[in-house]
């Protein structure tokens, strides 16, 4: 279950503050202040004429033309992240030279063709066999279509004059060798090829026709070579080195080039909209250029032939881009039958964004026909210093600018760079079932369609470095338009859309990301990069067994993006998301779905091919075999929606900026980790866009979402982010955020952290932890965002939300923090004690984690009756009420709260809150934590435990899954009132396996409920309350049942690495849940008049937490008084010391001296040797050594005769390590049973053990006897004579009524299995057992502590 809407910018400005008008009074409510860590930053609401945030670096004063800067270089061009750029090719040598070898015939000669005549306007031309005929001047004549045979070449020479030549062709058919240059030899000649040809007639809905043939307008490399060099202009695109104002006749620029005089150079915008209609990229000339006009500081300045029309920014966060456009080399479709004749008119309307609402007209600009160049059939290209102009053939399959068409891997010497490709009316440059080429430092502007393009799915081991792609538009105008939710309606295969995910169109179309993404830009376009979800190849690969959608990551690093995310408050610079599949209704079409598609738009990264392995490419993809996609070092600026948008798929994106942006990012996957993150909401640079509306548009620095997530963030910086409340607590310096201005503002209700509260239906685990946050002049830090009902009333996500600020910097604390909502309609459910701080304006509640000593996080989800559960999500338009016997209406969804009447969908059918009187309805008259229909419960862990109270009475049948806790870190106990004479019976259960039960048995104290290995239960006669410590438990198996821990391996078989699921990135580990585990609870009462449900509920007495002379003073703690120090410690916390510490196994324990703490006192060696070690210790300080063994049987033993009684079950267990090389070996726990009936028997329980961990070895054994009992022991044997081995905190607890037999003891067929016990990064064993205040920290810190 996941959401159906999010955040979006909101379209007029928001109340100031949504802060709760009730803020409880038991804590304070002002949070404490967190100093940014650097200067500040200029506000964001300042003039553009003044600098901007992190100013360029400063230059040496100059007296010269260009002033004295400050100037940005490449050194200085990013705050975080490193932009790799191009290494410099030197300069080129003039040898071996196609047209100056020998044997060449002449183009212009007669006698070079068969008929004896130089071809004549309109004929078409074959090559004569075997020869190479060389161009050397102009050709006059517009010619058909030329044939180079398989056998022969046609070469571009130089014309002797320097003049240029030119050859207008309808097109081309090269079998043989089509060459200008080499690449040895640089062609210097200007060369322009037109190619004609009016665009057919009889193109289908596939965008095919008999008409347009390879070789119709273009020229088509079939199984030939072209190979054309012109001259090698470097780097082919730059940076600016310092803005340009309007009226500026020049620009400089970061890197030294060596362009020429008349050249057209393209300057890309930096205004945050770019369309046909509306943008500010230029075109302009070169007059001159100067080299190091400002030496070691500046490349070179380019004076143009006039001056700028728009501003364009520089400063040390971002830069425009300036490309070459002109090259002497052209390719082009002639003028006057490539454009389209069917222009937009621009008078359409669609949705409104930041307050205006112009869109493309739909299905105009249809028509664009230019040339296009097709390398097949085994072809070879080679392409660098070429412009293709006016090329591209609008939805006609195949006829691109530039082609390579089902090469495989017969191509990998190929290349396409230092290109330029402008006015192109169907894409720039398609790799198609093509591997291992390269397609480098390419310029494009002004384009139809996906720019460089991975056609099918399966193209694998491309480069795809340095290039720019701007001013990119939508396919036949049909643009993705949509408002704020998270669905686009799909788009569909039509003969003016034959690639519907063209309404999509943006600069790289990566539909495989296992390809070298490096180094390239986009300005403009739907968005920036587009990786878009196939799950199979289409078109002529669609039968290629592979789910493209799931290739990893090669290298994705250094690529920018800005100007973008203009048409969807969704769409992100850098855009996961969006599906492309074949139709349902006929697989031939193609169906693109540009929003959330939760079917056919899903990732899953897997190390193990699923399509290989299981020949199913959906086969899941398990723990211990999941891969993350890896973005690095990438930048976006200028984008009035998410910097970077992923709506599944697993990633680490590392080393990430966004400036002037609406939100820094989002995504909505289980396992995205995120470092170095900079979010500079605003930079103080004026935003450029249509209404001049900046204040309509967010600047949210992230978004937690509401269900099924995993989001680790780390060392990151927020930067002017949040709007600048008079609320704002944490920061009152009046630059801090942004306001509401024109120039550059944001809306009011922004904030540098949202998390999404609107529903009943789809609510929060444990899904988001934080470390090394720093916030740099930010407004308003929090907000709770709820789009239906701000909160009032308020959501089941919304009281669940959690949020693990491992060290405290998110909240300002400073210290080890949980955030938690600060609803007040949660009663006291997370305000647990007068130390949590409170913000009012999120609402959020702060608890300090070192204020308790287990302090934790646990989610579980409670069902007792199906017919009330199974209403989740139901979107009636009714609400249920008692009398609908929950039948035909609806409860707890993603929509409104209250139907049409008024009445809740999700009303309260129960509470949850902490034990103990500072809980009770006194202190909280809310009574705790609303339990509804949808009962999923996150909440702190590790204190006195939850009690559950459903208003129609104890359940019957409870059923306990979804859980997450860390079970050895934080106990999570949960309790429940059932009168007395009522019987239990408690499982756990894992998932497919029907014969993996672990049945619970009782104790006799609370304590050992919460000390246990998470399998027992106890029921208090005094409060008529039922025990029961809830623990996460391994998917599909119970073998050796103990406290696993998150870094328990994996002992049931099978892919997973694991016993517990889980997301680690950081050095933070979150627990997930795994589907299909789950707890029951059966309790044996009569049925009361609401089924389901006990007949009698017991007057609730609370339970005494504290001892005498102590009061609770939180939920977790007991103290002598409110802020005082000197507070109960039922149990020491079980250390590395010195001092002898208690061990595992006490309390109900009956073996003496379990732990040896006391030496060998209690114990004797069962024949060979035992004596205490120091070296080795399950838990305490020392465990016993078993040496000098010569039989199997000889170990430490220990008399039990007066402690254990005939005719009982007891379960046994201690913990062993091998000592020695010996690496695996067995361990029997044996009891030595005398009567005076049938004399000695032996019974044990035994385990495999290793000479790297410590291994529980446990088990029942039932002590039946005929006779008196007469004696009994209890010792340790089993590995090889002479092997030694150490054993620790031995155990023998009586199962009482309730737990299991000896019958199901033996009859069990789960085998045991060996047990990895947690160290702490300190080096102490940290020991299950339950310490009131015990040193061990939650879950998430325990890694660095």
């Amino acid at each position: 279950n996941v959401p159906s809407n999010a955040p979006t910018p909101q379209p007029s400005p928001e109340p100031t503050s949504s802060a709760p008008t009730n803020v409880p009074s038991n804590a304070p409510t002002s949070p404490p202040s967190n100093p940014p860590t650097s200067l500040p930053t200029p506000a964001p609401y300042l003039p553009p004429t003044l600098p901007p945030t992190s100013p360029p670096t400063p230059n040496p004063t100059s007296t010269n033309l260009y002033g004295s800067g400050p100037f940005v270089t490449s050194a200085s061009s990013s705050e975080l992240v490193t932009i790799p750029r191009p290494q410099n090719p030197g300069s080129q040598s003039q040898i071996n030279c196609p047209h100056l070898q020998v044997g060449l015939k002449n183009w212009h000669d007669s006698s070079t063709w068969l008929s004896s005549s130089i071809p004549a306007a309109g004929e078409s031309v074959t090559l004569p066999e075997n020869s190479k005929v060389v161009i050397t001047q102009a050709v006059l004549e517009e010619l058909n279509v030329i044939n180079v045979p398989s056998s022969s070449e046609l070469i571009f020479g130089e014309d002797a004059g320097g003049a240029a030549i030119t050859l207008d062709v309808a097109g081309m058919d090269v079998q043989g060798a089509l060459r200008a240059g080499s690449e040895t030899c640089v062609y210097d000649t200007e060369l322009t090829i037109t190619l004609h040809g009016s665009r057919p007639a009889d193109l289908d809905i596939y965008g095919k026709s008999p008409t347009a043939t390879p070789s119709y307008k273009g020229i088509s490399v079939n199984g030939g070579i072209i190979s054309m060099h012109g001259k090698r202009h470097f780097p082919t695109w730059s940076r600016l080195a310092e803005s340009v104002p309007i009226g500026q006749n020049y620009l400089l620029l970061q890197e030294q080039v060596n362009w020429e005089a008349g050249q057209e150079v393209l300057l890309t915008t930096t205004a945050v909209h770019d369309s046909r209609d509306w943008h500010r990229n230029e075109v302009m000339t070169i007059d001159y250029v100067v080299d190091n006009p400002i030496p070691g500081v500046v490349g070179s300045a380019v004076h143009f032939t006039s001056s700028a029309t728009y501003a364009h920014i520089a400063n040390n966060a971002y830069q425009a881009e300036v490309g070459l456009l002109s090259r002497n080399i052209k390719i082009q479709g002639a003028a006057d039958d490539s454009e389209p004749t069917d222009p937009d008119t621009g008078s359409c309307t669609g949705n409104w964004h930041f307050n205006v609402n112009f869109k493309p007209c739909p299905w105009t600009s249809t028509t664009g026909f230019g040339g296009h160049i097709m390398v097949h059939s085994g072809g070879k290209g080679y392409m660098e210093g070429v412009e293709l102009y006016r090329m591209g053939q609008t939805n006609v399959l195949g006829r691109y600018p530039f082609h390579w068409h089902q090469l495989g891997n017969a191509c990998s010497d190929c290349y396409f760079r230092a290109n330029s490709i402008h006015l192109s009316y169907y894409r720039c440059i398609s790799i198609h079932g093509t591997h291992n080429t390269t397609v480098s430092e390419n310029v494009a502007y002004d384009v139809d369609g996906y720019c460089y393009y991975l056609e099918d799915g399966v193209e694998e081991d491309n480069t795809i470095s340095f290039n720019l792609a701007a001013h990119i538009h939508p396919v036949s105008n049909v643009v993705a338009d949509s408002g704020g939710g998270q669905t686009i309606t799909p788009f569909g295969q039509s003969r003016d859309l034959i690639l519907p995910a063209d309404a999509t169109a943006s600069g790289y179309y990566i539909t495989n990301l296992h390809n070298d993404i490096i180094g390239n830009a986009a300005s403009g376009g739907w968005a920036g990069f587009a990786l878009p979800v196939l799950h199979s190849p289409i078109g002529a690969n669609r039968d290629v067994n592979m789910r493209p959608g799931n290739r990893l990551t090669k290298v994705f690093d250094g690529n920018v993006a800005h100007s973008t995310g203009w048409w969807w408050s969704h769409a992100g610079a850098f855009y996961s998301g969006g599906s492309l599949y074949y139709s349902s209704g006929d697989d031939t079409l193609l169906e693109y779905n540009a929003g959330r598609d939760q079917s056919k738009g899903t990732r899953s990264p897997c190390l193990v091919d699923k399509c290989v392995e299981n020949n199913n490419c959906g086969s899941y993809c398990y723990e211990g075999e999941r891969a993350w996609y890896k973005l690095t070092n990438n930048k976006v600026f200028m984008t009035a929606s998410p910097s970077l948008n992923s709506w599944s798929g697993r990633m680490e994106v590392i080393r990430f900026e966004a400036h002037d942006v609406a939100l820094g990012m989002e995504a909505l996957q289980d396992g995205f980790g995120i470092d170095q993150l900079l979010v500079e909401c605003r930079s103080g640079e004026e935003w450029v866009m249509p209404g001049n509306r900046p204040d309509y548009v967010s600047a949210n620095g992230f978004f937690w979402y509401d269900t099924g997530q995993g989001h680790i963030i780390s060392s990151s910086t927020f930067r002017n982010c949040g709007a600048r409340n008079a609320t704002n607590a944490y920061d009152t310096s009046p630059t801090r955020g942004c306001d509401t201005n024109k120039i550059n503002g944001c809306s009011s209700g922004s904030t540098v952290w949202g998390f999404l509260t609107h529903s009943d239906q789809f609510t929060p685990e444990l899904m988001q932890a934080t470390s090394g946050i720093t916030y740099e002049d930010c407004g308003r830090r929090f907000k709770l965002v709820d789009f239906a009902d701000n909160n009032t009333p308020s959501s089941v996500s919304g009281r669940a939300q959690n949020w693990i600020d491992t060290d405290g910097s998110a909240s300002g604390l400073n210290e080890p923090t949980i955030m938690a909502s600060g609803l007040t309609d949660a009663g006291n459910w997370w305000k647990v004690d007068s130390n949590v701080v409170d913000d009012p304006e999120a609402p959020l509640a702060f608890i300090k984690v070192n204020d308790g000593n287990e302090r934790g996080l646990g989610h579980i989800r409670l069902r007792w009756k199906d017919e009330i559960h199974n209403t989740v999500g139901n979107g009636s338009s009714k609400a249920c009420t008692p009398s609908d016997n929950w039948q035909n209406c609806g409860t707890c969804y993603n929509g409104p709260k209250v139907d049409g009447s008024g009445d809740p969908y999700c009303p309260a059918l129960g509470r949850i809150r902490h034990i103990g009187s500072k809980f009770d309805l006194t202190n909280d008259p809310l009574g705790g934590l609303p339990i509804t229909a949808n009962a999923e419960v996150a909440g702190l862990t590790g204190g006195f435990g939850w009690l559950l109270q459903l208003d129609d009475g104890p359940p019957k049948s409870l059923k306990i899954d979804q859980i997450e806790v860390d079970p050895v870190e934080t106990p999570m106990v949960l309790a429940i009132p059932y009168d007395s004479g009522t019987s239990f019976s408690i499982t756990a259960h894992a998932a497919y396996c029907s014969s993996c039960v672990e049945t619970f048995f009782a104790v006799n104290s609370v304590d050992h409920v919460r000390a246990s290995q998470g399998n027992t239960y106890y029921y208090d006669e005094a409060t008529k309350l039922l025990y029961v410590r809830i623990i996460q438990t391994p998917q599909t198996y119970l073998t050796d049942w103990h406290l696993w821990n998150l870094d328990d391996l994996n002992m049931g078989g099978g892919p997973r690495t694991h016993a517990l699921d889980r997301f680690t990135f950081s050095g933070i580990t979150l627990p997930s849940f795994a589907y299909g585990p789950y707890l029951q609870i059966e309790a044996d009462c009569a049925e009361g008049a609401i089924s389901g449900h006990c007949a009698t509920t017991p007057s609730y007495v609370e339970p005494e937490v504290c001892p005498p002379d102590y009061i609770q003073v939180s939920y977790d703690k007991c103290c002598v008084s409110e802020g005082s120090s000197a507070c109960y410690i039922p149990t020491l916390p079980p250390t590395f010391s010195p001092t002898p510490q208690p061990t595992f196994g006490q309390g109900d324990n009956l073996v003496l001296n379990p732990g040896f703490e006391s030496g060998l006192t209690d114990w004797y060696a069962n024949s060979g040797l035992i004596q205490i070690d120091t070296s080795q210790a399950h838990s305490g300080t020392q465990s016993v050594l078993a040496t000098g063994r010569t039989s199997t049987w000889n170990g430490p033993q220990q008399t039990m005769i007066e402690r254990m009684t005939a005719n009982k079950t007891y379960r046994i267990s201690c913990w062993a390590k091998l000592k020695g090389t010996t690496s695996s070996d067995t361990l029997k726990l044996t009891l030595r049973i005398n009567d005076d009936v049938d004399g000695t028997k032996w019974l044990g329980i035994s385990n495999a053990i290793n000479n790297q961990d410590w291994t529980l070895i446990q088990g029942d054994i039932a002590v039946n006897v005929a006779g008196t009992l007469t004696g009994i022991d209890l010792y340790a044997e089993g590995p090889a004579v002479g092997v030694e081995y150490y054993v620790d905190d031995v155990s023998a607890i009586e199962v009482l009524s309730g737990g299991r037999s000896l019958e199901s003891a033996r009859s069990s067929t789960q085998p045991q299995h060996e047990d990895v016990e947690m160290q702490a990064a300190s080096g102490a064993v940290v020991s299950p057992m339950f310490a009131l205040l015990a040193v061990a920290p939650i879950f998430l810190w325990y890694q660095w502590k």
